[in-house]
């Protein structure tokens, strides 16, 4: 194409009235996104800059990835807590900013926040950098405290992407810790039909329809056990205060993972928690109990 064509283009574009048609719906488009920012900042916590960055999610789940609520929000999640969704693609934390409504500091793994780039990005986010291996106490005393506060933070309890068919890979206590120190509950929440391909960019470009479906939320309370008998006490002599906190920690997550699965519609699958990898299986009594 020569510069004689180009410029032929644009005499025709603009004689006919294209040109025109074409700013005017572009100046609507722009007054629609900018009325939709100062909607965030108004009925949100973000401030300037949190509101600009989150505006083009905020479009996209609204009008390509069509994200819908199929239930109302617990009144927890006016509170501290922790939201702990499923993870079918690398764009679900979008989807959960959606449904919170204010900011969520998510723990992201340490390298991304280290490429210059992405820094100054995960910097105005809120962001917590965590490592992805082994415990790092200091990006927990970070989550218990922003929990403390009153805010929300995002963990993904399966660590990464499920691309299987199963309704979830093993699961991790972290989540639960940190809500059992803090002293908040933690929020399931089911992503149903995350866009997804072999390329973290590949939802940007995918249609979608996502749905999300709150759970109960998970409090750090004394578990009943699935028998007839009392509620156990963590308390009891000869058991050290971290054996107490890892045995609760693990009644919440297996209570997380059994409220994911039925919000999979799968109550009756298993999953594995921990690094013992021990299945956890829900029997036809506790499901009776819990939807009761």
């Amino acid at each position: 194409m020569n510069a004689n064509m180009i410029w032929n283009w644009l005499e025709t574009w603009t004689s006919d009235g294209s040109f025109t048609l074409s700013l005017v719906w572009l100046a609507g488009l722009s007054l629609v996104a900018i009325g939709y920012g100062l909607k965030l900042m108004w009925q949100s916590d973000y401030g300037f800059s949190e509101s600009v960055l989150y505006l083009p999610a905020y479009l996209l789940g609204r009008l390509l990835w069509r994200v819908q609520f199929t239930n109302p929000p617990p009144p927890e999640l006016r509170s501290g807590a922790i939201l702990a969704p499923n993870h079918r693609s690398s764009v679900d934390p979008m989807f959960i900013q959606l449904a919170a409504k204010r900011r969520v500091h998510w723990m992201v793994a340490k390298e991304y926040c280290q490429i210059p780039v992405m820094s100054a990005l995960m910097k105005a986010l809120q962001v917590i950098p965590t490592n992805r291996s082994g415990t790092d106490i200091n990006s927990t005393k970070i989550a218990m405290r922003y929990a403390q506060q009153g805010r929300l933070v995002g963990m993904f309890p399966e660590g990464r992407i499920n691309v299987t068919a199963a309704p979830l890979l093993p699961v991790r206590a972290g989540a639960a810790m940190v809500a059992l120190k803090a002293g908040v509950p933690i929020i399931p929440l089911y992503l149903h039909g995350s866009p997804f391909r072999e390329s973290v960019l590949s939802p940007l470009l995918m249609p979608a329809r996502v749905q999300i479906t709150f759970g109960q939320a998970v409090h750090p309370v004394e578990p009943q056990l699935e028998t007839n008998e009392p509620a156990q006490q963590f308390d009891e002599s000869g058991d050290s205060p971290r054996a107490n906190n890892q045995r609760q920690a693990t009644w919440m997550m297996q209570r997380w993972g059994q409220s994911m699965l039925r919000l999979a519609g799968r109550p009756h699958a298993t999953f594995e928690l921990g690094s013992s990898r021990a299945k956890v299986r829900r029997d036809s009594k506790q499901s009776a109990n819990d939807q009761a």
